[in-house]
């Protein structure tokens, strides 16, 4: 009921945002949002048989090479040079390719660093080749989508939403902006959902629970808050299993949170080697937490903790230590402000989708005509998807439907980033990673309520 409640809230974020910001353009986009999800109830059932008769093969091959082509055109179009924490990743992926060595300040999660570094020793160092390495990961979120989707609901549930997936805009011309962490950590948390709904229906369950580990295992390592995903993974099998009297359940979840630690422990061994402490990912995490908790933030970046200058491990660790209880002062100092940062957080992570084309620039130049041209794709593109959430959402709470694992799984990813999000810095990109699972729940929840329909017909 909280996950569900929380799409009605995230729907009114979207039709306050534009408001709150003043920018009255922004309803023509959520207007068009919505338009599009009428067109698609009336010609999605229609073009269901069809899409049904195509041959498993050329239905995936639409599924990656359509998109491919499309990121394509627009990587050698707009040329766009990497900035701010993108630039950052991609000097760091320069350096260990230079220097064989990872900088010892360890301000930034390693996997994206490693990914870079690889393609440029194979292809050579550019951005061209930072944005090119990322359309394979990007290449496989559909397909994931559509895999999980053929697992847990119907066949069309899971075309459409491969499709949907693909072609949704913000995921597309995310590409752009040369991603830091978002096509790795996207991948393996997916990768981890799929591993928790195929526990559920597989004899040897100990394999998706050992793959499940190791996936978030790397998508911590890619970005740092997957680290909970053990007590996610507990929180899943417990609300499926309805009790904790099941040897399987606590023998599945060993599995995987053995696997996930194995995955991660050479790194945290070699951080426990630079800075003397247990650092599990990155340094940044009492940086960040600083910047959005203090008497003059908005609740996005704030360039308060890195003011600072910082040389050594040891100044980092200790900078980390003073950030960390600055938050904390202020948080519990100023509660009514903190609240007023939450709901700051929440607005600018789920109201819109627009933040990013900030970093999107055309061969390092201003956007110029295309800003508002992007910025209104990708708010009509969220408009849509949280407008059919919305629907979802309500037609489950008046027709008392039960949780699925599905809808359970995606819940639990979901409602976990708005808690994250109400301690972290706000932005829209970090809505971006749950759009896949969200897109599969508002396709296959219709389909459920079509067949409990026809059940209860007959």
């Amino acid at each position: 009921m909280i996950f569900r409640l929380a799409a009605l809230v995230t729907l009114g974020m979207v039709l306050c945002f534009p408001a709150w910001k003043g920018v009255w353009t922004g309803y023509v986009a959520i207007a068009m949002g919505a338009s599009l999800y009428v067109c698609f109830t009336r010609t999605i059932p229609r073009w269901t048989p069809s899409l049904l008769r195509l041959q498993e093969g050329f239905y995936i091959a639409i599924l990656i090479v359509l998109p491919t082509v499309i990121q394509l055109s627009l990587i050698f179009a707009f040329r766009s040079k990497p900035s701010l924490d993108g630039l950052f990743v991609y000097r760091e992926a320069l350096t260990l390719l230079e220097t064989g060595r990872m900088n010892p300040l360890t301000y930034y999660p390693p996997a994206q660093i490693w990914y870079y570094a690889l393609f440029f020793k194979l292809f050579g160092a550019s951005p061209l080749v930072a944005q090119l390495c990322q359309i394979p990961l990007m290449a496989m979120v559909p397909m994931l989508v559509y895999l999980i989707g053929r697992d847990t609901c119907s066949l069309a549930a899971a075309r459409w939403a491969g499709i949907g997936t693909a072609f949704y805009p913000g995921l597309l011309f995310y590409v752009l902006t040369t991603p830091y962490y978002f096509s790795l950590y996207a991948v393996c948390m997916l990768l981890m959902v799929w591993s928790w709904l195929r526990m559920q229906t597989k004899a040897h369950f100990w394999i998706p629970a050992l793959a499940g580990g190791v996936a978030a295992g790397c998508g911590a390592l890619a970005k740092a808050v997957l680290l909970i995903a053990p007590a996610q993974t507990l929180l899943f099998m417990i609300l499926t299993a309805g009790t904790l009297r099941r040897w399987r359940l606590w023998l599945a979840w060993g599995a995987f949170v053995f696997a996930m630690m194995a995955t991660i422990s050479p790194w945290v061994l070699r951080n426990q080697r630079v800075f003397g402490n247990l650092i599990p990912v990155a340094t940044s995490g009492p940086l960040v937490f600083y910047s959005a908790n203090n008497p003059v933030s908005n609740g996005l970046y704030c360039s308060l903790p890195d003011e600072k200058s910082v040389t050594t491990p040891a100044e980092m660790l200790a900078h980390g230590k003073y950030c960390r209880q600055q938050a904390w002062e202020f948080i519990r100092g100023h509660p009514r402000n903190f609240a007023r940062l939450i709901w700051l957080k929440w607005l600018h992570t789920w109201g819109t989708e627009t933040t990013f084309v900030e970093l999107i620039n055309i061969n390092g130049q201003p956007l110029g005509k295309w800003h508002q041209a992007l910025r209104a794709t990708m708010l009509t593109g969220w408009a849509t998807l949280a407008i059919a959430w919305g629907v979802t959402a309500i037609m489950s709470i008046c027709r008392r439907l039960p949780p699925t694992p599905l809808e359970t799984a995606v819940g639990i990813i979901v409602l976990s980033k708005f808690v994250i999000y109400a301690l972290y810095e706000g932005g829209a990109r970090h809505h971006l990673p749950g759009v896949p699972l969200l897109i599969l729940l508002v396709f296959f929840m219709p389909n459920l309520l079509h067949h409990r329909q026809a059940g209860a017909s007959s």
